[in-house]
């Protein structure tokens, strides 16, 4: 029923839109902000790719064996996890 609504080409616009607002979320900050909150967003975005590659990876093996509902809640937990420490990597 869902399938039926939702069609895959809907969602490709949207994720092929992210890194178009993320560039215009950086040129926004850097013009109405300082050049070191425009770096921080920089280095946010950065931490949140790094944990979405590691949420790639532990979803891609765990959704085999353990099942879509536990792997991809483990793999979200990764990422957490990933993004939460490279910010603080990066900020500190």
């Amino acid at each position: 029923m869902v399938t039926d609504v939702l069609k895959p080409k809907a969602f490709a616009g949207l994720f092929s839109a992210a890194p178009s607002v993320a560039v215009a979320s950086l040129a926004l900050s850097a013009a109405l902000m300082t050049a070191n909150k425009a770096s921080q967003s920089a280095l946010a975005m950065i931490a949140g790719a790094l944990g979405m590659i590691v949420f790639c990876l532990v979803a891609a093996v765990l959704e085999k064996r353990t099942g879509a509902v536990v792997g991809a809640g483990v793999a979200w937990l990764s990422w957490i996890a990933t993004a939460a420490l490279a910010f603080w990597v990066f900020i500190q």
